[in-house]
């Protein structure tokens, strides 16, 4: 038998969790590979403190989550995939987390997964990198068409466009007051949900494809993940961030596309919030690098996707610490997803936004056995609970900032979602 992509992940669904990691986009730089991940043999879970591991037998216990998942790395000495949620903050700062919360996924989930396949873009391979497939399965190349039906309706804001504004305006008062520059408000969608969410998540992609998409299944809850922006990642002794800010939606024909992209590049205002977030990622990536090695050799650079333009740096340095889950730490959550500076930034997020981010504007990614790792940021997700389906969407608010603008970005960046159905806009 001859399996794709898609059959393949049918099969390792019916094994236990799975993850996903695909690069979706031939042309972009880092389209060269995806990975699939199933068939654990241990897993870590946390939830605030309590943590749960399963392999030989099952442990619970109550740890710092970081800790934890380090000594779990340090028990299973080979490749680790899965996420780390937003709300890890809590334990790298002194913060909480106190909104509702209808998804209640973990803060932290990583298994070790039994079968690893690894498909080559170029050369359209799959490579086994771990376990073995049953003898009549045959790897072929995907066709990318959803093998089965899904579909959600009433998708809409849990926050209406008047008190969202009123939030942006709150947040430019307290810049004002000099409490932080620049902080990233989201707010929460949520709609009703049938079908299957692998189907929603190959024609997200088909739809927009994205260089850093994923797709979990575990327990009850589908994550469909279609991120543009790179969190970070460490090759040998070099990690860089490519964090985005600047946003702009695409144009009806060649002329105004590149219209709308000049006047993005040319933006004051899009390459103040990039710099700012630039700046702070210098500073997390100063905490584990060698002296004098943090570098930004890319700044403001447009990279263009089917439904926006996006503002893109890239920030580099070398590693003066080896435990890949100190470097993640140090460095999380990501900058572009906070504000600067990030701790104020935090508090006042969790003051003005009314719902616990979880996953949204986490990382999901993998460590391989020698410590090299790569995680997105979080970002264009669906996630699918008992027939609901949530969806979050923000941007960056700075002095300069148009609420109702603001506002209507964030409806943009929901349209690839929007386009699996060809739903009409969204409206606050």
């Amino acid at each position: 038998m001859m399996a794709s992509l898609h059959e393949l992940t049918q099969y390792l669904s019916e094994q236990g969790p799975l993850l996903l990691l695909e690069s979706q986009s031939p042309k972009h730089p880092w389209g060269r590979s995806s990975y699939i991940a199933g068939k654990p043999k241990a897993i870590i879970k946390a939830r605030d403190r309590n943590i749960s591991v399963e392999g030989e037998g099952k442990s619970i216990f109550n740890e710092n989550p970081w800790k934890a998942l380090q000594e779990f790395r340090e028990n299973h000495s080979d490749w680790l995939f899965g996420y780390l949620g937003y709300d890890l903050k809590n334990h790298t700062e002194e913060l909480y987390s106190a909104n509702n919360d209808p998804v209640r996924a973990p803060d932290l989930f990583f298994m070790v997964p039994e079968v690893l396949v690894k498909y080559h873009h170029a050369t359209g391979h799959f490579e086994m990198i771990k376990g073995e497939l049953p003898s009549d399965m045959q790897l072929r190349s995907d066709n990318n068409k959803p093998g089965s039906l899904f579909n959600f309706i009433n998708l809409r804001p849990q926050l209406n466009s008047a008190d969202y504004i009123l939030k942006i305006k709150e947040a430019q008062h307290r810049i004002a007051e000099g409490d932080f520059y620049e902080i990233n408000l989201s707010h929460q969608l949520k709609a009703d949900f049938k079908g299957s969410a692998f189907a929603l998540y190959q024609q997200m992609k088909r739809v927009g494809p994205v260089p850093f998409g994923s797709y979990l299944d575990f327990e009850d809850i589908k994550v469909c993940c279609q991120s543009p922006e790179r969190f970070i990642r460490k090759e040998r002794n070099t990690v860089f961030s490519q964090p985005i800010k600047g946003t702009s939606q695409r144009g009806e024909n060649d002329q105004e596309d590149e219209q709308l992209k000049r006047a993005l590049i040319e933006s004051p205002k899009e390459q103040a919030e990039n710099l700012m977030i630039v700046d702070l990622v210098r500073n997390d990536l100063s905490k584990i690098a060698r002296h004098g090695t943090v570098e930004v050799p890319k700044l403001f650079e447009i990279e263009s996707f089917d439904t926006v333009h996006q503002m893109v740096s890239t920030v580099t340095a070398e590693v003066a610490v080896d435990d890949p889950v100190a470097i993640l730490k140090a460095c999380f959550p990501m900058g572009s997803m906070t504000g600067a500076p990030k701790i104020s930034a935090m508090e006042a997020i969790e003051e003005l936004e009314e719902y616990r981010r979880g996953i949204y504007s986490g990382a999901v990614g993998y460590i391989r056995p020698n410590g090299d790792f790569d995680f997105n940021v979080v970002i264009r997700t669906a996630i699918i609970k008992d027939d609901k389906l949530y969806y979050a969407a923000g941007g960056a608010i700075t002095a300069d900032s148009n609420p109702q603008r603001e506002w209507e970005e964030t409806l943009i960046k929901t349209r690839a979602l929007q386009r699996t159905i060809a739903e009409e806009p969204i409206k606050g």
